[in-house]
């Protein structure tokens, strides 16, 4: 049966998705078919859908084309790739044997892994990163895709190599979360300096979340720009004032900013000035020092078209050059020369909106400290317009920035993340026909949240359970569990001990006598696969697992013992007991004591024995 706009919609539909997600994905569609330069609807040959699903998924050549409205292109393509895969809309029932198409889901834009300590949620977060920021790393090398071809700890190396690669690269970063982080370590705070004549003055300081958010932003512009700084300085010039000029037009053609002045010689000479320097007002001599000495590679240069607009933006790509000849479209004073490569020019952006509404002054050169690179970039992006020489084949993409955060819950949620909560949710993104902004307390800059910003959280149900979390928090994120997995320790054994019998059981007792909070993760026993010793299962449960257990019954050592399994083992097989007490010599006659307040013992001995680990699983089986 051939397909078409018709069936499709009654596909979707068939799949329980709505009416709006519907016209959403034929919408995606259209926008894919637009730059295909065909009807998408009139493709129907799944070898050829398969190839289109690799050109436009994640990880292909147009994959910034199948993000459109945050992958709904994408995956309005995956659902018209697998309904052509089907021979009719009658064969998905249960009788069909159509393979199915898989194709990789969107990943979250706001995730937190969930589950009791131990699970490997930290762990997890390298993988769960990769597959955001390195969607293809894994099937372009095979020889680390599973475990058939390496060793756990040989794959895990060259994950966790990428992980570190890209860390580097300023495309993930790590921070962690306690009762005393704070906005201001999140977003931006005050920070005390000395400043010059030894004054304490106050300065906004742009913390993690932020700088993730600058670096999202500029991170294409970097790559296409390698001599821009990372973090650049932001200068204001005015070349040859702000009407019509023949100089200025000639310095945004030929890679030029230049300046004039010209009988003030060589700036790189100003330690031994001459009379003409000597005699320049103190704003003139200032904006010859910042331009010859003070203005380095990889700054940006601003350059003005008025007062309160913006006419060009480029990067500082080489070193000041003195001119004693400027050539015949110049000025004949414009001899100072940065050689500048201009990103954005005929612009009519007005600067206000990120300068606390503050006007250009008459000053050439001075420094601009109010917004930095990435508002900037921001503010021009939001403006629409786009860098010289743009095309579509050249654009480079947002590449996905991702954020870690571990022991979210340990937080104060609501304090750390302030109004950008809001700004959090994927419909609010910067983009997003929804999209909002809000007004930064400290900096007074507008601040929106980049889609390609990507948040993977860790929370210890152990610490804080999921419900006691902040309700704006949970809305805003999915949450994906990580419960112990007895099962990756099954073929572990301890001399004649399964490892993954004994943590199976242990957390079969404690759901029943606490909560699935509190069970125990396989990653304390995972060094087993290593080194399958008594002594290293002696470590692992004198060291963790007994002090957790501990932690979770407030020292109730009766139901430790029932974990534990202790109350029908052997005494000397017993991890803990009570030793007698005679009551009459330490107390005298007519003295008696309640259970509660008789003495818990650790036998150290039982944990140098390998029945004690068989009494756990089975009192018999000791």
């Amino acid at each position: 049966m051939a397909h078409d706009k018709t069936t499709y919609r009654q596909y979707l539909l068939r799949q329980g998705l709505t009416d709006n997600t519907a016209n959403a994905y034929a919408s995606g569609l259209a926008h894919i078919s637009r730059h295909f330069g065909a009807d998408l609807f009139a493709v129907t040959d799944p070898t050829r859908l398969d190839s289109l699903m690799l050109e436009y998924g994640i990880g292909g050549q147009f994959s910034s084309i199948g993000n459109y409205g945050h992958g709904t292109a994408r995956n309005a393509l995956k659902h018209w790739v697998k309904l052509n895969r089907r021979p009719s809309m009658d064969s998905e029932g249960e009788g069909s044997t159509m393979p199915e198409y898989s194709i990789t889901e969107e990943p979250a834009l706001n995730l937190i892994l969930f589950g009791p300590p131990g699970t490997g949620k930290t762990f997890e977060t390298v993988d769960a990163a990769l597959a955001i920021v390195a969607p293809t790393f894994l099937s372009e090398h095979p020889e680390i895709a599973g475990t058939h071809s390496a060793s756990h700890t040989t794959r895990r190396a060259a994950l966790k190599r990428r992980f570190d690669a890209l860390s580097e690269d300023g495309r993930i970063r790590f921070v962690t979360f306690h009762q005393s982080f704070s906005y201001e370590d999140f977003v931006e705070g005050l920070r005390a300096q000395s400043g010059a004549d030894n004054q304490i003055e106050y300065k906004v300081e742009d913390g993690v979340f932020k700088k993730l958010c600058d670096d999202a932003r500029t991170y294409a512009t970097r790559k296409q720009s390698p001599e821009l700084a990372g973090n650049p300085q932001i200068w204001k010039i005015s070349i040859d004032g702000t009407g019509s000029s023949r100089t200025r037009q000639y310095c945004l053609e030929h890679g030029e900013a230049r300046i004039g002045w010209g009988d003030a010689g060589d700036l790189t000479k100003l330690g031994q000035p001459n009379t003409y320097f000597g005699s320049l007002g103190s704003n003139d001599m200032s904006t010859l020092r910042a331009f010859g000495e003070e203005v380095s590679e990889g700054d940006i240069l601003v350059c003005i078209k008025s007062e309160t607009e913006i006419g060009a933006v480029g990067v500082v790509n080489g070193p000041y050059r003195f001119e004693q000849h400027p050539p015949s479209d110049v000025r004949t004073d414009y001899k100072h020369v940065l050689p500048v490569s201009w990103l954005y020019r005929d612009l009519t952006v007005s600067v206000l909106p990120i300068n606390d509404n503050v006007r250009f002054t008459q000053k050439t050169v001075y420094s601009l400290g109010r917004f930095t690179w990435g508002d900037l970039l921001a503010h021009l992006q939001k403006a629409g317009v786009e860098q010289v020489g743009a095309t579509a084949a050249s654009r480079v993409t947002h590449e996905p920035h991702v954020l870690v955060i571990d022991e979210i819950n340990r937080g104060n949620v609501s304090r750390i993340f302030g109004e950008l909560i809001t700004l959090l949710e994927p419909s609010k993104r910067e983009g997003r026909l929804e999209a909002l902004n809000v007004q930064l307390p400290y900096s007074k800059r507008p601040f929106s949240v980049p889609d390609n910003v990507y948040l993977i959280g860790t929370m210890n149900t152990a610490d804080r359970s999921l419900t006691s979390l902040d309700i704006a928090l949970r809305r805003r994120f999915e949450f994906r569990e990580m419960p112990p997995r007895p099962d990756l320790l099954d073929g572990v054994m301890v001399e004649s001990v399964s490892v993954g019998a004994l943590l199976r059981v242990m957390n079969e007792r404690i759901e029943l006598l606490l909560d699935r909070d509190h069970c125990l993760g396989h990653a304390y026993f995972m060094p087993l696969f290593e080194n399958p010793s008594l002594e290293l299962l002696a470590r692992i449960f004198k060291s963790n697992i007994l002090p957790l257990l501990q932690e979770y019954f407030f020292e109730d050592w009766q139901r430790i013992q029932w974990v534990l399994n202790d109350h029908r083992k052997p005494e000397t097989l017993r991890f803990v007991g009570r030793p007698t007490s005679d009551l009459a010599t330490l107390f005298g006659e007519g003295v008696s004591l309640s259970d509660q307040s008789l003495r818990w013992t650790v036998n150290e001995a039982a944990f140098n024995l390998v029945d004690a680990y068989a009494g756990v699983i089975s009192a018999e089986g000791k």
